[in-house]
């Protein structure tokens, strides 16, 4: 399934240094930064995490319910 191409019509600047949201789950680091029309966020996950054993618990859900699009910036990451 193909998506649309997204436009620019403008130019804006944030920073994960000053989210505009920040999460703290066990193991977690998530700086969230909303732009118009949508949000991105940085995850800083610790050595250990397990989304069953870190995340779940607080979204009390058997897998997550959103799609998200990320690369690694160092380390691994496992997906099922």
């Amino acid at each position: 399934m193909a998506t649309a191409p997204i436009a620019v019509t403008n130019l804006v600047t944030k920073s994960h240094s000053s989210p505009d949201e920040l999460r703290t789950p066990s193991k977690t680091r998530v700086e969230v930064v909303r732009l118009p029309g949508f949000t991105m966020a940085r995850f800083n996950l610790e050595p250990g995490w397990r989304w069953s054993e870190c995340i779940k618990p607080v979204v009390k859900t058997e897998m997550c319910q959103v799609a998200h699009v990320g690369y690694v910036v160092a380390g691994r990451i496992t997906l099922r």
